[in-house]
């Protein structure tokens, strides 16, 4: 996989495959039991999940919902609406993540890799919840079409446009 690597451990792959103002792209694989961050919201964008093997279970808006995603399942969430994601299957997860506008995710990642704290735009839940998970785009497969955010998947490569910015990631 072609790209700048952020985490490179036994348990966690991270890649980051595209870093522009309008889109970030990140490739991911997790093996089972590993979590992503704990439940947080987005204020500026929108965060989305194209899985590509495996399956990734969600925890998404007030309550929280569970939502278990697996291959060609894609997840969209809104800005102000809290999310967690974790792999609790059995056999490694892999996915592709889309910040539609960045907000600062790629400079976050390297800061991350490289020790430094970076702000971006991720925040704790808020006291009220946020908002409910009803905004959340939810597919079992095929991608999504979004105000934001455009993915399409074909045969080995998923399309992606945002902000005017088009890339084609290869799989």
């Amino acid at each position: 996989m072609n790209g700048e690597t952020i985490t490179d451990k036994p348990r966690r792959n991270v890649i980051l495959l595209a870093g522009h103002p309008e889109l970030t792209v990140t490739w991911s694989r997790y093996a089972p039991g590993e979590e992503g961050p704990a439940m947080h919201v987005h204020r500026e964008h929108t965060d989305a999940f194209y899985v590509l093997d495996g399956e990734l279970t969600f925890e998404v808006g007030t309550a929280p919902e569970t939502v278990r995603v697996g291959p060609a399942g894609f997840v969209a969430v809104p800005p102000h609406v809290a999310h967690a994601f974790r792999n609790d299957g059995e056999a490694d997860a892999r996915w592709l993540n889309f910040h539609a506008p960045d907000k600062g995710f790629a400079e976050f990642m390297r800061g991350a890799r490289d020790g430094r704290q970076v702000p971006w735009d991720s925040f704790d839940k808020p006291a009220d919840g946020g908002l409910p998970a009803d905004g959340v785009t939810l597919t079992a497969a095929g991608g999504g079409d979004l105000p934001e955010l455009l993915v399409r998947p074909g045969h080995g490569v998923v399309h992606v446009e945002a902000g005017g910015r088009r890339l084609a990631v290869q799989t």
